[in-house]
């Protein structure tokens, strides 16, 4: 990917104007905000615009652009670039790819629908790496930035935030692949560390016995979604919640009293779920959502799902006033709209086929948080852990389906990006992602036809 990453930074060091066109998500964010603060840093003009997804309405918008740099898009969209001048920075499955290496010895993809202009990419599928895993979107253009200049390893914590959000640390407990020479880069300008600890959500801003209680990603028995037995547990150890008047957190405890709660938690879940890596930015406040790439990301997340990626934008390019203060008030909002959404949908009911569960909350649940919210279930242990769920809810152009699995299932041969492919292919909608997530737009009289090949689809891939 680093040659990659040079022949794009040579085409933009070639122009006057860059628009970046970026996802709302916090990868995209992330990546936008990378892509951004690197062409300031070199003298190029640019502009960024943010879209939910890539299709052929927002390309017309983009066609009087001197040249456009999709940053965590534009892979899976090829067949709708033709004719515009742009460079990619993704890590999603480009789409009709096919390997070409037996054929000649060639180490890119050859595509069926190729655009009559080369296309500059980088993208880890194409040097036989895992987009799922290896790099995320912000950092593929993490890499274009340092070919721009080896000062701007600097931006290095902002591609650590994308794959964080990108839940890219999720199967092993720390971040691996290329994303290991990226923390590298970080740990060497001086922009994170890297330290071992309880790895659950909230670490910086939570109360320590709401940490808990929330922690989503793992089962604790007796205290998760139990404010009386998280509150009992700390009483249990004799370690005083408060401060004052103050709530105190996890990085408000002494070493001491962070292990005695390892000690008593490791007796409730296996230890290598509570242990992980924990990305620090240390020239940020302690305390605050951007301290840590896990609050960062949820920050960032905040801003696009509610239709404000300007903001995440803005904080990712330094600014700490007002808006920083208007995304914090959107985090605190998208946090109670999580947890209201994770009933609605138990409410409606996620139902059962043979190889997947799906549920379709219609227009309850927005559509830019279905698929977090369906993922929040599915790693909570709420529904069935043995099958992928797909989410849908209605959107502005039909019904948004969001796939969601698990890495047992990944491991078994589920691929959710394959999935969304060929079943939109044979629906005539847009789909892709990767193996453990993935999206799709379809109409509303093909909810049934799409869920039977789901089924099907993936009944074919775990029997594998």
């Amino acid at each position: 990917m680093k040659e990659a990453a040079i022949r794009v930074a040579d085409r933009l060091r070639r122009s006057n104007h860059v628009l970046i066109a970026s996802h709302i998500d916090a990868d995209g964010i992330s990546a936008a905000g990378i892509a951004s603060l690197a062409l300031d840093y070199v003298g190029i003009d640019n502009s960024v615009k943010f879209t939910k997804k890539l299709d052929a309405e927002f390309v017309g918008e983009l066609k009087e652009s001197e040249l456009v740099w999709f940053t965590d898009l534009g892979s899976g969209s090829l067949d709708i670039l033709g004719g515009l001048d742009c460079v990619i920075t993704d890590h999603h499955v480009p789409s009709s790819a096919q390997p070409v290496s037996k054929k000649g010895g060639k180490t890119l993809f050859d595509y069926a629908d190729e655009p009559p202009v080369e296309i500059l990419q980088v993208n880890p599928h194409l040097a036989d790496k895992d987009g799922a895993g290896d790099i995320s979107g912000a950092g593929t253009a993490y890499l274009v930035a340092k070919a721009l200049d080896q000062e701007l390893r600097c931006l290095s914590y902002l591609a650590v935030v994308g794959a964080v959000g990108d839940m890219q640390d999720r199967a092993n407990g720390r971040l691996m692949g290329t994303n290991r020479d990226i923390l590298a880069d970080g740990e060497k300008a001086g922009v994170l560390e890297v330290i071992e600890d309880l790895n659950l959500f909230g670490r910086e801003t939570r109360p320590v016995w709401k940490m808990l209680q929330y922690s989503g990603d793992v089962k604790l028995p007796g205290i998760t979604d139990d404010y009386e037995g998280s509150m009992g547990f700390f009483m249990e150890l004799e370690i005083d919640l408060k401060r004052g008047e103050e709530w105190r957190r996890w990085v408000d405890l002494r070493k001491a009293e962070k292990r005695q709660v390892i000690s008593a938690l490791a007796r409730l879940a296996p230890r290598e779920e509570l242990i992980g890596e924990v990305y620090i930015f240390p020239n940020e406040k302690e305390g605050t959502p951007l301290h840590e790439a896990k609050e960062f990301s949820t920050l960032l997340n905040s801003c696009g799902r509610y239709d404000s990626p300007e903001l995440g934008l803005a904080v990712c390019k330094g600014d700490r006033k007002e808006s920083l203060d208007l995304a914090l008030g959107l985090r605190r909002g998208h946090k109670k709209q999580l947890v209201e959404s994770i009933e609605v949908m138990l409410d409606v009911g996620v139902q059962e086929l043979d190889n997947i569960q799906h549920v379709h909350v219609g227009g309850m649940i927005r559509d830019t948080i279905v698929g977090t919210v369906a993922g929040m279930l599915l790693g909570g242990g709420k529904v069935n852990p043995s099958k992928p769920i797909f989410a849908m809810a209605e959107s502005d152009d039909g019904i948004k389906v969001s796939g969601r699995g698990t890495k047992e299932l990944v491991g078994r041969g589920l691929d959710l990006s394959e999935v969304m492919n060929r079943v939109t292919e044979q629906l005539g909608g847009v789909g892709g992602g990767h193996n453990i997530a993935a999206g799709a737009t379809i109409q509303p009289d093909q909810v049934d036809e799409f869920l039977d090949l789901a089924d099907r689809l993936v009944g074919k891939q775990l029997k594998v």
